[in-house]
């Protein structure tokens, strides 16, 4: 198992790979009309709940003890998980891919 210290620079390379994938999607929201702009900005509100409660996690994690890492780490997983899910679906409505 990889130590806090590995787990959290790969999580952060992550979170900031999402971040700089999310801001290339809202520049193509702003290029959509206005009717797909609202379902896009209810999608972007979302990544953005769940990037929060992934950097959350990053913050648990870090401050965490070796006991309490693992229970971190399970739930930060699964928070992991549902980014990924989201980031899919958010590439094929904005990046059609």
């Amino acid at each position: 198992m990889p130590d806090k210290t590995d787990h959290l620079a790969q999580a952060k390379a992550q979170m900031d790979a999402w971040t700089v994938e999310m801001k290339n999607m809202q520049a193509r929201m702003m290029e959509a009309g206005a009717k797909n702009q609202e379902q896009m900005q209810k999608q972007m509100a979302s990544l953005q709940e769940q990037r929060d409660h992934m950097q959350k996690h990053m913050e648990e994690l870090s401050a965490a003890n070796m006991e309490a890492m693992k229970e971190v780490q399970a739930s930060m997983q699964d928070a992991w998980t549902e980014m990924e899910k989201a980031m899919e679906t958010a590439r094929k409505k904005f990046m059609g891919s």
